[in-house]
This record gives C-alpha cells, structure tokens and sequence, in this order.
C-alpha cells in the first residue's frame, strides 16, 4: 500500500520513474508540492505552451535538483502535456525522493 504524500516511483531494472504536473509561467522554478496521491508539482519560468521549451527546463531542473546527467532523464510520457512521465536512469527511488524532498523544503 502506498503512503500518502510520498512521490509515486516505480523502480525499473536500471532507475526509477516520477509521475509529474508541470506548471509553466512562474517567477522561478521550484517544487510547489507533492500531492497526496504521490504527483510532483514543478513549477517552471518556462513558456507554458512551449513545450520544447518547458521539457528542456524541466530536465535541467530535475538534473540539478537529483544530481544526475540530462542524458539520464528522459521523459517517457506526457512530452506536449503538463502531466508527464520521467524516467531516473542508474538512480534509487529512495534517494531521488530524498532529493525532492529537500527542494522543497528550500521553497
């Protein structure tokens, strides 16, 4: 049974995967929260309906943030949807909510 609140991850062979909602048009980037049903909000100051643009932001966020390679992000689903489905190569479910969880604190 999943705990409320904690980041929905599943954990392939060889990473993990974050269902996200991505908000363009704010004033910085930042986590907003993490919704009980385990969804990261990101907030980004990235065009909302540039998706290119937003999804470039988004993978060099999460990049600094988790403390991994673009090249090991790679969104799976959602690419033109603000709801998205990003895969965590070589990285444990457990330290990537670790990480999420202590951006958020500095928002």
């Amino acid at each position: 049974m999943e705990k409320k609140g904690l980041p929905r991850f599943s954990q392939p062979k060889r990473g993990a995967a974050l269902t996200l909602l991505v908000r363009g048009g704010a004033n910085r980037d930042s986590i907003e929260r993490i919704t009980n049903d385990g969804i990261v909000v990101i907030a980004l100051n990235a065009p909302a309906t540039q998706f290119d643009q937003l999804n470039n932001a988004l993978l060099a966020f999460l990049s600094g943030i988790l403390g991994v390679k673009r090249t090991d992000l790679e969104i799976v689903a959602g690419w033109d949807n603000e709801q998205k489905l990003v895969a965590i190569l070589g990285q444990d479910p457990e330290k990537v909510d670790q990480a999420l969880r202590k951006a958020l604190q500095k928002t």
